[in-house]
């Protein structure tokens, strides 16, 4: 996430506007002090977003964002939801009362705030509003299924294409389309935790099960029981297991297996989970844990996000026959 610092002016006019970034104003009563911060939904890290204070319930956060995106408005001890542009927003409401809706100003946020509280399924919500400015952004998040993601891009308009979603999509579905014609493992590079260089193309000939996972990733830490069952019940049946880390500090990486007992195959991913490299972009993967199973032949014969114990051990039967 690229982030251009503004300058942060306390009691900044009513007359004036955000310009080419934004602005946020509030006024919540219920809350005299604090901070107030703008956390990112993509599952990074960290990031850069700095805080400001909360000044006898008064505050103003301006900063400058490259393209619309959903984020965590954290106000004292509340999160909210917001959908985040580069214009003019309004808050006046009591800290009892704050909600994702209590932020005025912004077409995403007003329609986002309305799929909300719909109550409607997101893909049923998405057939009957694709021309929204934020369809791109659920049909990114949920159409997950190839014919899905297929059928979603082609109501996408135009601009919601060009959007970094929609291009996401279009990236999610040349994927798929390689994973349903078996396509090869692409090579990548990776390393063993003594830094030795390791090439899982060396693997052909077995079943493969790649796990992508970081350190700092409390859902890939919980997953690891469920794994390690997989592991126990398959390891002596011609399959192999790597979980492939995708932290950028390899001491963390390191003090992680320890932490978890992680007995099987272990490689470290080069270029981290940055969008515009190494495995997330070549694997299309939108959230980690992610799975991916390599057979015999050394093609891809699943790529999933979510972790279904009964599809993969449907996969898994059918590949070890």
């Amino acid at each position: 996430m690229k982030y251009i610092p503004l300058l942060v002016l306390w009691l900044l006019p009513l007359f004036s506007f955000a310009g080419d970034g934004f602005v946020i104003r509030g006024k919540i009563t219920g809350v005299a002090n604090g901070s107030v911060a703008i956390l990112e939904r993509t599952g990074e890290s960290n990031n850069d977003w700095p805080r400001v204070r909360i000044e006898n319930g008064q505050f103003t956060y301006s900063g400058k964002i490259d393209h619309p995106r959903l984020v965590l408005l954290k106000i004292s001890t509340k999160r909210v939801e917001v959908f985040l542009e580069n214009a003019d927003y309004t808050m006046e409401c009591s800290f009892d009362s704050l909600t994702g809706s209590s932020v005025k100003g912004g077409s995403y946020n007003d329609q986002w705030q309305q799929y909300l509280t719909s109550g409607i399924p997101p893909m049923r919500y998405f057939a009957e509003h694709p021309k929204e400015e934020i369809a791109p952004w659920i049909a990114s998040r949920y159409a997950l299924k190839y014919d899905e993601a297929k059928a979603a891009y082609a109501q996408l308009t135009p601009q919601g294409k060009n959007t970094p979603e929609g291009k996401a999509l279009a990236e999610r579905i040349e994927t798929y389309r390689k994973i349903e014609a078996r396509s090869p493992l692409p090579a990548f590079r990776t390393e063993d935790p003594t830094g030795k260089p390791v090439s899982l193309n060396d693997l052909k000939g077995k079943v493969v099960v790649l796990d992508f996972w970081a350190s700092w990733c409390a859902p890939c830490r919980a997953y690891v029981p469920a794994l390690r069952e997989h592991y126990n019940r398959y390891k002596d049946k011609g399959v192999v297991f790597v979980s492939v880390s995708v932290d950028d500090d390899k001491d963390k990486w390191k003090k992680a297996m320890e932490e978890l007992h992680m007995e099987w195959m272990q490689v470290l991913a080069d270029g981290g989970f940055k969008e515009e490299t190494g495995v997330r972009k070549l694997f299309n993967i939108t959230g980690i844990p992610h799975l991916v199973i390599v057979d015999k032949d050394g093609r891809i014969a699943v790529s999933m996000d979510y972790y279904q114990r009964q599809h993969f051990d449907a996969v898994m039967e059918k590949l070890i026959q």
